[in-house]
């Protein structure tokens, strides 16, 4: 049936600018059906048909084609020419053979340029344009970021990656016909935009997902450590190995100066990023002199100037958050967490059983973000289609929610949080609240050692994974003081125990401290009452001068919204 609609109106979030695509059904969803996760409904984005195969939901747009989807375009070949002289005399002299050339069909654009093409499925779709003589790079306009050599490591064993095609090339020159690079190099490390320079990582990650081993031969320089740090990240330390390049600063150095035997003698002797449970001071002597040289690793900004005096994210970290119920523990941490996402990219993955449906939450944080509301009952304050199709697109980037169909066990999370980590980079894991994990006590446990053991869990997959983890625990009933007031939410009246505050690395509260008397009192204290690393990270206190603002939906700090600047930003555009 023809359609008069969107596919965006229909429901259906597409993935990328694929023209072929198979994505969740939002029919399964409304229709109850087991696994409507599953992606089961197929799209072809340029014709505007879909189907799914499940349901039997289908129809083709009126519109073929969404008017702000803009396509991958593949590379036009005719402006290619055969390699030139002066191109082949310089791979030449770095050590990349006449065949290793052909088998990779290299090409030029002019006499001065190299161009390195991306094959997927022996078609070209995307490519690299390298300067001889100077050393400029260009990809091809708006074509799909994929990994160098694809076809060679789409089904194999062990994949090398580098973060250059000529490092590429070096270890095909050696017999090691399973290499590839990033296609933008390596990011420096306090490159924001980390996640936009690993998108061929991303795109291609089924590549990576089947392969047993995958060798990391990164430059030996600080970007290049930096993404061996991410890649490690992203695919865990149990299937990396890590190639050691030292003294020199990348594999075609090695392969100029030392030859193809070197190289494959280094590959022999890649190491695990570490041994599980044995370490040393080698292990970490270059981030402890960077820390010497550079400092510490602090927390970063909240923006919010208040805030951060008391406490600030902080990588490797687990996180109280706690309060009496529907007092707004999740929608302070919310706000902060839709601050860090627009400033500094950060991704979330959030597992949030009492905020389904997944509409809901999704809507919480769009109407923050904007500071309207998504519902046409509210007139006065109705935000249009264009802005809210703006802040999905915002929050479709930056928060991914975990829900498990079979339980909610820890494992669980846990399972969901490292696939996130690894395709989509998140940087913090929101678990909101305690008692909706699905806990598994020994027989005859202690409830305060299984909160240790639990909190110690926490800690490790952390430290793991490199990022922030915040725990929403609620407070026991609430008693009141002499003036009726409920009393001030404490570390140690946390249900369970103060062994949440002991195995805690951070302990904040929210607090509305008028409630009992006067339920539309929206005022709000929020306090860090306990802080580890405070030297790094914040000192103990309260802010005060804080209430909500139940009309945008946001947090005011003396009248103040941080999010003015997003604001401002979105009114010019």
């Amino acid at each position: 049936m023809l359609v008069d609609s969107t596919f965006s109106n229909l429901g259906i979030n597409l993935k990328g600018n694929r023209e072929q695509q198979k994505v969740k059904c939002p029919n399964c969803l409304r229709l109850g059906k087991q696994n409507y996760n599953d992606p089961c409904l197929s799209v072809n984005v340029k014709i505007g048909v879909f189907n799914c195969h499940k349901c039997g939901w289908s129809g083709k747009l009126k519109k073929k084609v969404e008017s702000k989807f803009n396509m991958y375009k593949k590379p036009q070949n005719n402006k290619f020419k055969p390699l030139s002289e002066k191109g082949r005399e310089f791979l030449n002299s770095r050590g990349i053979t006449d065949q290793v050339i052909d088998n990779n069909k290299i090409r030029s654009i002019n006499d001065n340029t190299i161009v390195f093409p991306y094959i997927v499925k022996k078609e070209i779709v995307n490519y690299k344009a390298r300067g001889i003589q100077r050393k400029t790079f260009a990809q091809s306009k708006d074509a799909e970021p994929v990994i160098y050599n694809y076809d060679n490591c789409v089904n194999s064993e062990s994949i090398v990656i580098c973060e250059g095609e000529i490092d590429s090339l070096s270890w095909e020159v050696a017999g090691v016909s399973f290499h590839t690079s990033v296609n933008m190099g390596a990011p420096n490390p306090n490159d924001k935009s980390i996640d936009k320079k690993l998108e061929c990582i991303t795109n291609c990650y089924h590549v990576f997902e089947q392969a047993k081993y995958i060798y990391i031969a990164t430059d030996e320089d600080d970007n290049g450590r930096n993404l061996e740090r991410e890649l490690v990240r992203r695919f865990g330390a149990e299937k990396c190995l890590l190639v050691d390049l030292k003294p020199f600063k990348d594999a075609n150095e090695v392969l100029v100066h030392e030859g193809i035997e070197s190289l494959r003698e280094r590959l022999k002797m890649a190491l695990s990023p570490k041994i599980e449970g044995i370490f040393s001071l080698d292990d970490v002597e270059e981030s402890m002199l960077d820390g010497y040289f550079n400092g510490q690793e602090r927390g970063t900004t909240t923006y919010v100037k208040q805030i951060d005096h008391a406490w600030t994210w902080r990588n490797g970290e687990v996180n109280i958050w706690t309060g009496y119920q529907n007092e707004g523990k999740s929608m302070f941490l919310n706000q902060l967490s839709c601050l860090k996402a627009y400033h500094d990219s950060w991704k979330f993955g959030v597992f949030s059983p009492e905020n389904m449906p997944m509409n809901d939450y999704f809507n919480d944080i769009i109407e923050m973000y904007i500071g309207m509301s998504a519902d046409p009952y509210y007139k006065n304050n109705y935000m249009s289609i264009k802005v809210y199709r703006k802040a999905m697109a915002f929050v479709r980037k930056h928060f991914f929610l975990i829900y498990p169909k079979k339980d909610f066990t820890l494992d669980n999370i846990f399972s969901r949080a490292k696939f996130l980590v690894k395709t989509k980079g998140i940087r913090s894991l929101i678990i909101d609240p305690y008692n909706t994990v699905q806990h598994k006590m020994t027989k005859g446990e202690r409830e305060d050692l299984y909160i240790s053991r639990f909190m110690s869990e926490l800690k490790r997959f952390a430290l793991d994974y490199n990022i922030s983890i915040h725990l929403v625990a609620h407070q026991v009933t609430p008693t009141k003081d002499e003036s009726g007031r409920y009393i001030k939410p404490d570390v140690n009246r946390i249900k369970g125990g103060g062994t949440f505050s002991d195995k805690a690395d951070n302990v904040m509260f929210i607090w509305r401290p008028n409630r009992a008397l006067d339920f539309s009192d929206t005022s709000v204290i929020f306090g860090s009452q306990k802080i580890k690393k405070q030297k790094l990270v914040g000192m103990p206190q309260e802010i005060h001068g804080i209430h909500f603002d139940v009309k945008t939906q946001r947090y005011m700090f003396n009248n103040y919204t941080p999010f003015t600047q997003i604001d401002e930003q979105r009114s010019k555009s």
